[in-house]
């Protein structure tokens, strides 16, 4: 690895192992023929790869040579030139081009953790793949500029006249390219002048930086699957375009991340199942765009107004995570999946003359909905809000039926835990009401009209004995209109009949003219607190009736995601009020909440409300905690609960795809070395100890 290899004219070497050589230079003069068969092996280089031609007596680099076009003088395609060590430039303009369209070997860029390796001229292979480091493809501006592009052989043997050649960029690797424009001299890849490289892939983990205003990459396939940065800072910068026949746009990506100051010009359509971040810098402008959310994996918004044209969502698993009100402008596609508002608002149809459809899915956290423009008929894909019910499980709908005046609408789910067992007021058909839940809906900013409206709220979730028995109220009083029986088709409906102009102001909840129609007993009381170094959980029933058990969940922060605790058995059949008391060990440092589901013998089931856990922690001492927090270089420095040795301490870092970046622990010397290594983005950070575990986020700047 030491040494430098000349194959000089008419020389050809033959690898019969995998070898390791520092630079290589190349014979290129007139018929200086093969000169490297790789066979089936790799050639680790630790230096870089030049061209040579003799000068009298002497030897001198050559950036272009013709003699290079015209045979195999690399190859075969089994095998492999992989460039290894510390950071350096591999290949330069001034002895190296892309002017062999025969080359049929692979590039590995393999190098040494944290190190950088540099393309500074345009280079042709058969595939490209970036394994670890970061490789930096230049835009050179020496004389006439360049772009150091990526080219792939163009042998009638691969693929005839058809897209050939790929650029893989693997998990845990960085590629930074400063092209921008068209043309084989500017482009980041592509096979020849007419014909599109068939694959730019950025791996799950693998990160891809555009500098260019204008990235242009001609492949017939992409696959973004990492994180792809937009990191230009000046001026207006494009999304990555194909601009030849027969390609498609890139419109899918994993995580898509802007940074600098630059304008972010957005494509008509974009397809994700990972993050939109804004981390600094420029606005995000849409062409208009159509957005869609997809996948089976948490997503956030990050660091922007999230105000798009059209937006649609349907999500197998997971949530979108906003941090900012969303603003549709026109249509509004909501098909499947969870959307945690985190306290913002929802702003649909805004321009007017869009379409809100609602198909499946649920919202949580929604501060308000403010449904612009609303059309004249109401019905259940236009007009049905899904609302999550925190504290009684389900999805708590609200679904318009009939005809609307136009204008606006606005309406917010007051979260209230628990029912009120005795609302002591009547139904205006004279019927007692014996039961409703305390949360309710709130319609405002309607315009006045007398046209017929039916309003139905879903009971799921709840245990209904009879849905006859289910009844729209007010909080505390009778609801305007007249009570419609209720319907179980998609769900369970508690209706109402009334003029479109009596929501405006008033409150609708779920309510019941039976006590037992829809829970089997009444939660008088819970609570849980700290008792010493043990946790106490108590509770309270009345009318506890056909009860088999009690199964107590606990959730570790206010997103609520419950986990199973203990079942308790029930004491039995009683009119009269039971108490219960469950005490267990368990060391947490944070929030936590607690939610009692009842079980009956014959398998259905009710919840108490969510009550949190009272009183001061067993443990003192502070939260974890990881500074500086932007972090740019230096030492990184983590604040820990008192009880913890931090040699017991291990730290793990992972992407925000879940890939893992490295593991050791809090008193490693190469504490400041990994993370300084990290690429920019955001990670997560584990920590774990015998009986501890918490996560922080971090940001490497």
């Amino acid at each position: 690895m030491g040494n430098h290899v000349f194959i000089d004219f008419g020389h050809e070497v033959r690898l019969t192992g995998n070898e390791a050589v520092r630079s290589v230079y190349f014979n290129a003069e007139g018929s200086t023929g093969r000169k490297l068969n790789l066979q089936t092996f790799s050639l680790n280089v630790y230096g870089s790869l030049h061209l040579m031609e003799r000068s009298g007596t002497d030897y001198s680099l050559v950036g272009s040579s013709t003699a290079i076009t015209l045979i195999d003088w690399i190859y075969p395609i089994t095998g492999a030139i992989v460039f290894r060590g510390n950071s350096r430039t591999v290949v330069d303009r001034a002895s190296w081009s892309a002017q062999n369209t025969r080359s049929k070997f692979t590039v590995i860029f393999d190098p040494n953790p944290g190190q950088t390796l540099v393309v500074n001229s345009p280079f042709k292979s058969t595939r490209f793949v970036v394994r670890s480091g970061t490789l930096v493809q230049r835009r050179n501006t020496a004389g006439t500029t360049i772009c150091c592009t990526f080219s792939f052989n163009d042998q009638v043997d691969f693929n005839g006249g058809g897209a050939f050649g790929e650029l893989v960029v693997e998990s845990g690797a960085t590629f930074i390219s400063e092209c921008t424009g068209t043309g084989a001299t500017l482009s980041i890849l592509q096979r020849t002048n007419a014909i599109p490289a068939s694959l730019f892939q950025v791996e799950e983990g693998g990160n891809a930086v555009l500098l260019g205003n204008n990235p242009v990459a001609e492949s017939m396939n992409f696959q973004m699957e990492g994180n792809v940065y937009y990191r230009s800072n000046s001026g207006n910068q494009n999304l990555l375009r194909t601009t030849m026949a027969g390609t498609r746009q890139p419109k899918r990506y994993h995580n898509l991340i802007f940074e600098n100051n630059a304008q972010k010009l957005l494509t008509d359509s974009l397809f994700l199942t990972g993050d939109l971040a804004r981390l600094s810098g420029g606005n995000l402008e849409e062409a208009p765009t159509f957005l869609k959310f997809e996948g089976n994996q948490t997503q956030q918004v990050i660091g922007q107004v999230f105000d798009y044209s059209q937006v649609e969502i349907d999500k197998s698993g997971g949530r979108l995570v906003l941090d900012s009100d969303m603003r549709i402008r026109t249509n509004f596609f909501q098909r499947n999946g969870q959307v945690d508002f985190d306290g913002h608002d929802l702003h649909l149809n805004t321009d007017g003359g869009g379409v809100y459809d609602w198909d499946g899915g649920k919202w949580l956290n929604l501060n308000t909905l403010v449904y612009h423009n609303l059309p004249t008929s109401l019905h259940d894909k236009n007009a049905t809000f899904p609302f999550e019910d925190a504290y009684q499980g389900g999805v708590r709908r609200v679904r318009l039926v009939g005809s609307s005046p136009g204008g606006d609408l606005s309406l917010r789910f007051m979260e209230i835990p628990g029912a009120n067992w005795d609302p002591d007021f009547d139904d205006n058909d004279g019927s007692p009401i014996l039961y409703q839940l305390n949360s309710y809906f709130e319609f405002s900013g309607l315009s006045a009209s007398t046209d017929p409206i039916e309003l139905r709220i879903s009971a799921e979730n709840l245990i209904v004995d009879d849905v006859d028995d289910l009844r729209v109220v007010s909080n505390g009083l009778a609801a305007p209109g007249i009570h419609l029986p209720g319907v179980d088709a998609d769900t369970l409906w508690a209706r109402r009949s009334l003029e479109f102009g009596e929501l405006n102001g008033n409150s609708f909840t779920v309510g019941s003219f039976r006590p037992m129609s829809i829970l089997p007993l009444n939660w008088v009381h819970v609570e849980a607190e700290w008792e010493g170094n043990r946790i106490l959980v108590a509770w309270s029933t009345a009318n506890e009736n056909g009860n088999e058990k009690f199964v107590l969940h606990r959730a570790k922060s206010r997103e609520l995601e419950f986990e199973k605790i203990a079942e308790i058995p029930s004491k039995g059949n009683s009119e009269g009020i039971q108490e219960y008391l469950f005490r267990y060990s368990e060391k947490l440092e944070e929030d936590a909440y607690f939610q009692l589901e009842q079980v009956d013998f014959d398998g259905k089931n009710s919840f108490s409300e969510v009550f949190r856990l009272e009183g001061k922690t067993w443990k003192e001492g502070t939260s974890s905690k990881v500074f500086p927090n932007p972090y740019v270089s230096g030492e990184v420095q983590f604040q820990l609960p008192s009880f913890l040795d931090p040699k017991e301490v291990e730290i793990t870092v992972f992407g925000m795809s879940g890939e893992r970046h490295f593991s050791l622990h809090l008193g490693s010397s190469d504490l400041e070395e990994k993370f300084s290594g990290l690429p920019k983005g955001i990670y997560l950070i584990q920590l774990e100890a015998p009986g501890f575990q918490d996560k922080l986020r971090f940001w490497r700047r």
